[in-house]
């Protein structure tokens, strides 16, 4: 079974900031703004994982007054170089901070391909490729 979403938690005082990355950075990936629940609950998610009218969130952004000292770290899946390049690309126009710019990774295995970056609040996002298909 895949994970289905997940939450991230960071400082209300950089929520705003931390979502406008978070659209940048994840817009070459399909992700967009899908709900919002008060000002500081909202969740992301890829158009290309919609399934008819059901528009799936499975990232989700809290603004919390009580945020983990230690950064969290996401990684998203992409289906080739290109589309790992152009999140690093928007990350780092984004305001996003580079964590390891886009490249192979052949001590995790051979085909990875992957790229780092730290949102505003020091997380850190990753899209990878496995070279899968």
């Amino acid at each position: 079974m895949a994970i289905d979403h997940t939450s991230l938690y960071v400082p209300e005082d950089k929520f705003q900031e931390c979502l406008n990355f978070y659209l940048t950075a994840l817009e070459p990936l399909g992700y967009r703004l899908r709900y919002q629940f008060g000002e500081f609950i909202v969740g992301l998610g890829s158009i290309h994982d919609d399934v008819g009218t059901y528009q799936k969130a499975d990232f989700w952004v809290f603004g919390s007054k009580a945020v983990s000292e230690r950064p969290a770290h996401l990684a998203f899946t992409c289906h080739d170089h290109d589309s790992v390049d152009k999140f690093h690309a928007a990350a780092m126009g984004a305001g996003g901070k580079d964590n390891g710019t886009p490249g192979l990774r052949a001590h995790y295995h051979p085909a990875y391909y992957g790229a780092f970056v730290l949102d505003p609040a020091g997380n850190n996002l990753e899209a990878v490729d496995h070279g899968l298909r």
